[in-house]
């Protein structure tokens, strides 16, 4: 059980793991969490206020 034995099987098993992934990928009902997980660094964005935009001041 060496590389000589299972060697020329690598290439094929990479093949079908690439593949299986791409397939997977590409399924449309993936898309939605695909686009949420894409979406996250905006989430943490806050929207300005209407009322009062003080830029984290305080005026005594």
């Amino acid at each position: 059980m060496s590389y000589e034995v299972y060697g020329p099987y690598i290439p094929v098993i990479m093949l079908i793991t690439f593949l299986l992934l791409f397939v997977w990928v590409m399924l449309p009902k993936n898309k939605k969490g695909f686009d949420e997980a894409a979406n996250l660094p905006f989430d943490d964005e806050e929207k300005p206020s209407d009322a009062k935009a003080d830029n984290g001041r305080t005026e005594k």
